[in-house]
């Protein structure tokens, strides 16, 4: 079992988020982001990478962004008052995920943390959006567990014409004012979805299609090759969430992501979640950890 506390972070545009911080005291700590719907607690892979993190000495937190859960209703402190907001997993738009990684870091560095590396678990765009618009001093590098191309799943499975016209659709409908209209079954893939979640990540024009695995050419891996801090890139190697496949996901990050500063690893056997898997996907991060930053 995990010894630390439960903490929570109010981001600068004002909604309250909770998570779980393990101190070690020193000057470097984890931060784990969950992916769509998910939240800080659920995954055993969590619990293996915090107890494992925090037995080398690094502090660990784990926490929510308002895009946990499938329907979330949130604290929001405006002008002095509190209001209930509904976001989750439906809702969230994807550019408020700078103000969710920035809440958290403000918080790491109040506890006296000055490197952190940032961990994300499926939507780890967040993480890739955040630094290359951002490019934090305080982030020291990056690990990206199963990172799904949202928008490239949607182009294998719908087929190019019907990617097209959904992704036509749901720009209409964000426009229109429509963006927490829920979409068809066929387009909530991991959970019920609205137009605005949708557009944000699963279209080919949203601004967290940052690796397009669909398209080798595509103008947006210029954000990931840009980046600076080391990277370590998991992918189970039974992942069916990952399209065309893992190896062309694997190696489309060995070709655009910077050269030597990236590391990609595939766990053979795993599925998205690492389930049973979860002791080498630690073994994986602490010995990249220890030869980066320790």
């Amino acid at each position: 079992m995990l010894t630390g506390r439960l903490v929570k972070t109010v981001t600068s545009d004002g909604f309250e988020l909770q998570g779980f911080w393990i101190d070690m005291g020193g000057d470097t700590a984890v931060f784990h982001s969950h992916g769509t719907a998910g939240d800080f607690y659920t995954h055993k892979f969590i619990d293996v990478i915090g107890g494992r993190v925090s037995g080398m000495g690094v502090s660990f937190l784990t926490a929510n962004n308002r895009g946990h859960d499938v329907y979330a209703y949130l604290r929001r402190y405006i002008d002095g008052r509190v209001r209930w907001v509904q976001v989750g997993g439906a809702f969230e738009r994807f550019e408020d995920c700078i103000f969710d990684i920035e809440g958290w870091l403000d918080f790491l560095e109040g506890e006296g943390v000055r490197r952190v590396v940032l961990e994300g678990h499926s939507l780890c765009q967040k993480l890739l959006y955040y630094q290359s618009l951002r490019s934090d001093r305080r982030v020291a590098g990056q690990i990206y567990l199963s990172p799904g191309s949202d928008a490239s799943y949607m182009y294998y499975s719908l087929g190019v014409e019907r990617f097209r016209e959904v992704n036509s659709m749901v720009r209409r409908m964000v426009e229109e004012g429509r963006g927490e209209e829920l979409l068809p079954r066929e387009l909530a893939i991991v959970c019920p979805m609205g137009a605005l979640a949708y557009y944000g990540y699963m279209s080919e024009e949203g601004a967290g299609n940052l690796y397009p695995y669909h398209d080798p050419e595509s103008p947006r891996w210029e954000a990931l090759s840009k980046l600076k801090e080391p990277m370590l890139i998991v992918f189970g190697g039974a992942d069916k969430l990952i399209k065309p496949s893992v190896d062309v996901a694997a190696r489309m990050f060995r070709e655009r992501g910077g050269g030597s500063r990236v590391e990609v690893r595939v766990v053979e056997g795993a599925n998205h979640s690492f389930i049973g898997f979860e002791d080498e996907l630690s073994e994986i991060i602490v010995e990249w950890l220890g030869r980066k930053f320790m």
